[in-house]
């Protein structure tokens, strides 16, 4: 990490101006593939682009300077205006002012009456330092417009040959980087693209509408310079989070000067303040649509090292890069630990928060997370949440991982858990529908709870469910489903341990000759190992809650 940010830095000169360059390249590429689709060769296509915003960008920027030098000439008046409102504001708090005064001279006073300090402090040197000449200030004044310009030129010329020759720099890169994998290098490129291209679109229409939105507003109040101010406001839209409140500033204390009273100044401030909230909550949801991939940790955290790294370039380049570094930790083995810090994705999946949160004692938050995944889907709380972290409890049991004193603490968690979710149903009388199912714990006190999750989310749905005890042997829980005279039993298991005793169970009830539909639940086989075809022992074997719902569902009809 230390050796990539030295390198980026030492080649700041030529990586700032080529990944500028790739940035608009992937801005402009849609457009020029539209003019390409309505007739236009790729040159004629690039060249009529590139002139298009030549002279967009020309005449907005003879706008804008016809604005400066209208706010320029009216500069002292606004200061002088602004300097009498705060002249005004003085009042007030005059009084603070003359405490502070009051302390700085009690101050002044205390160091001169100190001893040890001399009476008279030495006269201060004066150093005669000649004028630097007229040239050298005009150098000053024009290296730096001269570098500005040439950035920009290298910037844009680099812009328009990526676009010109497109499928060949992408075909180069494939073979430099990907000749082996053409697979991966081919769908992290696309992924990469498509990210970039519809995160710049998306950007480049927001920043567009905020600013016209912007100038608006700004011209109903009356301010001066509402077309510079709208500009600058989409412009600096582009940097995430801190940019539209940067553009805010100028437009503001402009306000404040320019007009009488507070209150355009205040109105201005409420024009930005209701449309980030418009931004925020309404348009960027709508736009976006699919995310960049990265989590607003991550876009403030790429913002602060890119701009530390590269000054302003790096605030446009930061979501970008980031973007495809995501991608990059999505498709490259070693470097996941990228996607699992940047992306929007979880880093843990639900069943193992609730797990984590139930060793902690954490039940409110435990509750929190099953009502989250109940809310995205009400089918999935057994599959994604209560069954994986219930068969996590059940493996650290077993492994010996978990002392017996805090594993019954845990399922007193989820005792807790269950009863606070479960509350409005817990004693709920449900009418018996067809099939009555015998819910039967395989081996432990995990399977038993998930027998009881497994009840209340029948009961849900409608079926009536009994649940055989844990305590019993094998024979008496055969004996137990067999004298319940169900449709169906469902044998819970959720480690491999369980699913042999599970086995066992399924070949006992086989015996008697009475067993009914059985269903050997294997919570911890991998979804593609549940095939739900028949297993050897007879009874249909299901990985997962929803298979084992579609099942009592196809049963009922059946009846």
């Amino acid at each position: 990490m230390i050796l990539c940010t030295a390198a980026l830095a030492l080649g700041k000169a030529i990586l700032v101006p080529l990944a500028l360059a790739t940035l608009f390249a992937f801005l402009l590429a849609p457009a020029s593939s539209w003019l390409e689709r309505r007739g236009l060769g790729r040159a004629p296509a690039v060249i009529a682009l590139c002139a298009a915003i030549g002279v967009s960008l020309g005449g907005v920027g003879w706008l804008a300077a016809r604005e400066v030098s209208a706010l320029a000439s009216e500069a002292p008046r606004y200061r002088e205006n602004l300097r009498d409102k705060f002249a005004a504001l003085r009042g007030p708090i005059g009084s603070m002012d003359r405490a502070a005064e009051a302390v700085s001279e009690l101050e002044a006073e205390l160091d001169r009456a100190s001893p040890g300090e001399p009476a008279e402090r030495p006269p201060p040197k004066v150093e005669v330092v000649e004028r630097s000449p007229v040239l050298d200030r005009l150098a000053g004044i024009v290296a730096p417009v001269a570098d500005l310009i040439a950035s920009v030129a290298v910037v844009a010329v680099l812009s328009l040959f990526m676009l010109w020759q497109r499928e060949d720099l992408r075909d180069r890169l494939i073979g430099l980087v990907g000749g082996r994998d053409l697979t991966l290098t081919t769908s992290a490129l696309d992924d990469a693209a498509g990210r970039i291209s519809r995160f710049l679109g998306t950007q480049a229409l927001l920043c567009g509408a905020h600013g016209v939105m912007v100038g608006t507003g700004l011209w109903l109040i009356g301010i001066p310079g509402a077309l510079l101010w709208g500009a600058t406001s989409g412009l600096l839209r582009f940097v995430p989070y801190f940019g539209p409140w940067l553009a805010a500033i100028l437009p503001i204390a402009t306000a404040a000067g320019a007009l009488d009273g507070w209150t355009p100044a205040l109105a201005a401030l409420a024009l930005f303040v209701v449309l980030e909230l418009v931004s925020n909550n309404l348009l960027e949801p709508w736009l976006y649509g699919s995310s960049v991939g990265l989590s607003p940790f991550a876009v403030i955290l790429s913002a602060v090292y890119w701009s530390w790294l590269w000054g302003v370039p790096g605030l446009l380049l930061a979501t970008p890069l980031s973007a495809c570094l995501v991608v990059l930790g999505r498709r490259v083995r070693g470097l996941e630990f990228i996607a699992t810090l940047l992306s929007d994705e979880p880093a843990l999946q639900p069943g193992i928060r609730l797990y984590q949160r139930l060793l902690a004692q954490d039940v409110d938050e435990a509750a929190e997370i099953v009502r989250a995944v109940a809310k995205a889907d009400p089918d999935a709380v057994l599959d994604q949440a209560v069954l994986p972290a219930l068969a996590r409890l059940a493996l650290d049991c077993e492994r010996d991982l978990l002392d017996e004193s805090r594993a019954e603490q845990v399922r007193g968690a989820f005792d807790e858990l269950f009863s606070e979710i479960h509350e409005a149903q817990a004693d709920a009388q449900l009418v018996t529908a067809s099939p009555r199912v015998v819910l039967v714990p395989a081996l432990d006190a995990a399977d038993e709870q998930a027998c009881r999750w497994l009840a209340a989310e029948l009961a849900a749905r409608g079926f009536e469910s009994v649940r055989a005890s844990r305590d019993a042997l094998v024979s008496e829980r055969a004996e137990q489903a067999v004298a319940a005279q169900a449709e169906m039993v469902c044998i819970s298991a959720l480690t491999p341990a369980g699913e042999t005793r599970a086995r066992q169970l399924v070949k006992r009830l086989r015996r008697t000759g009475k067993a009914p539909e059985l269903v050997l639940c294997a919570w911890a086989a991998a979804p593609r190992d549940a095939s739900g075809a028949a297993s050897d022992e007879g009874a249909l074997r299901v990985s997962r809650a929803s298979e084992l719902f579609a099942a009592l569902a196809r049963e009922g009809n059946a009846v």
